[in-house]
């Protein structure tokens, strides 16, 4: 096959032939195979087997990667795919706790799959009030599905966060806010993180400033409440079957930020704390 250029110039009926494309040889050398509007990921089951949390990782910043860039690969999802997902059950490759933003998509952020992510949101990806639900799928997925990386992921202009930030602002003003709603308690959870981050920040932090800082914080809260009040996420963790790291994901940007593991993951895997608070 011979592929060459040319241009026809309407005026003289004459054809001008340009020749091979001068990084012929380069196209010809390189691995592209199907354009990126045609390719497409496969779904993964049962019959793949676990996932190591390295390889995982990696999958997730790549599938953000190609969502930052505008080159997705996700969808096309056939019937048979469907069925392979049904008869031979879901194995995925991560499971991530992330906020019930609706600019937050967890699968589109990271260019994900049916059955590649197992799925928790909620308002600030708390468990301060969903702690049962919570760690119970979490234990679920990393046990009966065998998953071996689990993130934290919050975002940028979090909502829960903000209010988070204003009930800390208020009750350090010696005006604690009533309770008449669950978002009003679920509030009050989180302000606790907001009071650290405004102490980790001094006196003359803004109110953005605050909410920006608690946004990280609460990524570790969260896995912090994990780590402490789940003896099975702790053993796995502890004896390096499964990794549980957190990261921030930038509503404007699209980028996530990993943060990694908890900086206090150390100490919490001598905790001896066994059920959430709620349960005990």
């Amino acid at each position: 096959l011979e592929i060459q250029g040319g241009i026809y110039h309407l005026e003289t009926g004459r054809v001008e032939f340009l020749g091979h494309a001068p990084t012929q040889a380069e196209v010809l050398a390189s691995d592209f195979t199907l354009p990126p509007s045609v390719k497409g990921l496969p779904v993964r089951t049962t019959t793949d087997g676990p996932m190591p949390s390295v390889e995982a990782l990696q999958i997730l910043k790549d599938g953000n990667k190609r969502f930052v860039t505008g080159e997705t690969l996700a969808g096309n999802v056939t019937n048979g795919m469907r069925k392979a997902l049904v008869k031979e059950g879901q194995a995925p490759l991560a499971a991530i706790v992330g906020c019930a933003d609706s600019r937050a998509p967890l699968e589109t952020v990271f260019d994900a799959m049916p059955g590649d992510i197992f799925v928790l949101r909620n308002a600030g990806n708390t468990c301060t009030h969903a702690e049962g639900s919570v760690v119970g799928s979490l234990e679920f997925c990393i046990g009966a599905l065998g998953t071996k990386m689990v993130m934290v992921l919050g975002h940028t202009a979090c909502g829960a966060i903000k209010g988070a930030t204003a009930t800390h602002l208020q009750l350090k003003a010696g005006n604690k806010p009533k309770v008449t709603k669950a978002l009003d308690a679920l509030l009050q959870g989180l302000s606790v993180v907001a009071s650290k981050a405004a102490d980790e920040l001094g006196p003359n932090a803004t109110e953005e400033q605050i909410v920006n800082h608690t946004i990280k914080l609460n990524v570790f809260h969260s896995i912090e409440f994990l780590l402490q009040y789940s003896p099975l996420i702790r053993e796995k963790v502890a004896a390096g079957e499964v990794e549980i790291q957190g990261g921030v994901y930038d509503l404007e940007s699209g980028e996530v930020e990993f943060l990694g593991r908890c900086p206090t993951q150390d100490t919490l895997l001598k905790s001896g704390a066994a059920l959430p608070p709620s349960l005990a």
